[in-house]
């Protein structure tokens, strides 16, 4: 079974993936990153250039493609979760959900430009609305919640793997 990280962009998912795999022993996958080594592009070119729902549909393709018995740890984009067969596949594994107030995401998300539902847009307004839509779907899916603004990374890491193991 795998474990999926779900969550807005900016609750570190990728970061927080990374060493969750490496402390399970687990290969650890960025959909993300996979799509853009897919397409040869960024996520920017390709919401420039095709769109996103072009976007959301590669994205369901490579999840819907991932065998559940994988058992890696993997890191989602932010509006995975708005696809009903999305949230089905990602219930057939481990979910955690990253939750992160508006004001870390901004945060977090202002030393980046790769956030292409960013641009030329008032940043904590979108990011709010965006929060505000997901929220139900991130709740939804996951087995698990953690609210990353409480925490510093490695307690995060601790309290993920204590769930992981009470609920194995």
């Amino acid at each position: 079974m795998n474990i999926f990280l779900v969550g807005p962009m900016g609750s570190g998912k990728s970061s927080l993936g990374k060493k969750l795999a490496k402390s399970l022993d687990k290969k650890f996958i960025d959909t993300d990153k996979e799509i853009e080594k897919k397409e040869n592009k960024t996520i920017n070119e390709i919401f420039e250039n095709k769109g996103e729902k072009y976007f959301r549909e590669k994205e369901k393709e490579f999840l819907i493609n991932i065998p559940n018995s994988l058992n890696m740890v993997i890191a989602t984009g932010g509006g995975i979760v708005t696809d009903q067969e999305n949230r089905e596949k990602l219930k057939e594994n481990r979910v955690i959900f990253l939750n992160a107030s508006v004001e870390r995401q901004s945060k977090r998300t202002s030393r980046s430009n790769k956030r292409p539902l960013l641009k030329n847009v008032d940043r904590l307004k979108k990011l709010g609305e965006l929060y505000d839509q997901r929220l139900k779907f991130y709740k939804d899916v996951s087995n698990f919640e953690i609210n990353v603004d409480k925490y510093k990374s490695k307690d995060i890491l601790v309290k993920i793997i204590e769930e992981l193991n009470e609920n194995n």
